[in-house]
């Protein structure tokens, strides 16, 4: 019984156990189905990302093949950049000097003053090989000019104003202007404005090339030169240097140009009088100036030539030569010539270098009477309908003229450096400083300077003539921290023969019986 009992029990547990285990059959196969879905799903994800990461590193490549191709694009440019940068600096420099001065001395009418000498850029460029252009601009004593003009209708007419403003003796010029061809060395073609080769000066006239705060008297101050110095002139020419093997070098500049001509400057005076009537003058004055950028006033041209022996490195004589008519067409055919010799020789740390110039004005007197002739009066008074207390005058004068110009000028230069500054701030940055000590002698003579020319109805009623010299000696030490940039000490005595220094310098404002002129100078002078 317990045998078929215990059977029964084992039936009746099997036939409960069966639809269990039916039941967890079914839920398994549903399991494993569903596992082989999300196997399948997570199969897809897996090929999904690996093309997702092909495409990455295809994208990566492309961005790192573009940014190679970048680079090798932005390096080829900055190559490009630096050869053509590199190319223009060989082509084209840029540079220029400058020049503030400080001057004080015992004439009345000439107040302790800085002067703004002048500031000049240059450029030079070789568009070829053999090709050179050179460029200098010139702004002497020059802050600025300002023009305001102002046009408008107004009852009964038409209303123009114009004003002009601008510091005194300011002056914008091309200095030089210039295209030259290198043929040889022996033959090189120039045209275009070029300084006229007549002394040194005229030709190595920058600021810093030099320790004294102020020109010479030959070149600038009186001047002996037909026109002051820097001196150019529209022509054309040929220069070069040619070896003379162990007797050194021979150099030469020749030109056809313009040349200097009598030209008109217009100086207006307003004056207020008492007890005379107020007055407004126009001055005309006829002076030798350079010659015109345009059609000349006169149809003959002139010749400039220098020729300069180098035996050896700092030793230097030349001589040079000028000609050509001075007169414009209607004053006559007059000619002036000058001739100079000028050297250097260097000798250790000594230096000489010496100028000497003549200039000769042909037949001044006869130039007169065609001036006279043409003008007809000197002066002329207007009567003014303005108001009978006012008076108008216009008056023509001849001036800068002299038969006969000669004069030099003798500088020595003494080259050194103290030891004990070297560690100093004005050795310890430089290579090689160097104190100058220079003294300076000049000598102009002035032979029948015309001094009052009085002419009525075409006809010279007085013609005055005198003979005048200057003397001027000047001394003084100059620094120079590099050789481009110069400090300049010095003390100048400035002496003439007649009754004032207004009447044969143009630098000097002296008054009637100031014949002498003591003046220290201060200047810093830089070239770039």
């Amino acid at each position: 019984m317990k045998r078929w009992r215990s059977l029964a029990v084992t039936v009746t547990l099997l036939v409960g156990i069966t639809p269990v285990s039916q039941a967890v059959g079914a839920t398994l196969d549903d399991l494993e189905k569903q596992l082989q879905g999300l196997q399948s799903q997570i199969e897809q994800m897996k090929q999904e990302k690996q093309r997702q990461d092909q495409k990455l590193r295809e994208v990566e490549a492309a961005q790192a093949a573009q940014k190679e191709d970048l680079t090798r694009e932005t390096a080829s440019l900055r190559e490009q950049t630096r050869r053509v940068s590199s190319e223009l600096l060989d082509r084209v420099r840029i540079g220029g000097y400058g020049s503030v001065r400080f001057e004080t001395n015992n004439l009345k009418e000439q107040n302790n003053t800085f002067t703004f000498r002048r500031f000049v850029l240059t450029a030079d460029a070789k568009p070829a090989d053999p090709m050179r252009v050179y460029l200098e601009l010139e702004f002497e004593r020059f802050t600025q000019i300002e023009i305001e003009r102002n046009t408008r209708r107004q009852e009964g007419g038409l209303r123009v104003a114009e004003a002009i403003e601008g510091n005194d003796g300011s002056e914008i010029s091309f200095e030089q202007a210039w295209f030259q061809y290198d043929l040889y060395d022996w033959l090189k073609f120039r045209t275009g404005q070029v300084l006229v080769p007549l002394g040194r000066f005229n030709i190595n006239h920058d600021d810093n090339r030099w320790n004294i705060a102020r020109r010479s008297l030959v070149d600038r101050g009186v001047p002996v030169l037909p026109v002051k110095s820097a001196w150019p002139e529209l022509g054309v020419g040929f220069l070069g240097d040619v070896s003379l093997g162990a007797w050194g070098k021979l150099s030469y500049q020749a030109y056809g140009i313009n040349g200097v001509a009598l030209d008109a400057e217009v100086e207006k005076i307003a004056q207020s009088r008492d007890p005379k009537r107020d007055k407004l003058e126009l001055e005309v004055e006829f002076r030798p100036t350079r010659g015109t950028a345009k059609l000349d006033s006169k149809d003959a041209k002139a010749v400039a030539t220098r020729v300069a022996w180098n035996p050896l490195p700092g030793q230097e004589i030349a001589g040079s030569f000028y000609y050509g008519q001075y007169t414009p067409d209607f004053l006559g055919n007059e000619d002036v010539y000058a001739f100079g010799i000028d050297g250097l020789t260097t000798f250790g740390p000594f230096e000489i270098e010496a100028e000497y110039v003549n200039t000769h004005f042909k037949n001044i007197k006869r130039v007169a009477r065609n001036f006279a002739r043409v003008v007809l009066d000197k002066e002329a008074e207007l009567e003014s309908s303005i108001s009978p207390d006012f008076e108008a005058a216009v008056e023509f004068e001849l001036a800068d003229l002299a038969r006969n110009k000669h004069g030099l000028w003798v500088e020595g230069r003494y080259r050194f450096w103290p030891e004990f500054l070297t560690s100093t701030v004005f050795g310890k940055y430089f290579d090689n400083p160097q104190l100058v000590g220079i003294v300076r002698g000049e000598t102009v003579w002035l032979r029948g300077l015309v001094n009052e020319i009085e002419f009525e109805d075409g006809a010279i009623t007085a013609f005055e003539r005198e003979n005048r010299r200057i003397h001027r000696i000047t001394a003084g030490l100059a620094y120079r921290p590099t050789p481009l940039v110069v400090f300049q000490l010095a003390y100048e005595y400035t002496k003439t023969n007649g009754q004032s220094l207004a009447n044969v310098t143009n630098f000097l404002p002296a008054q009637a019986g100031e014949d002498h002129a003591h003046t220290a100078l201060l200047g810093v002078a830089f070239g770039f």
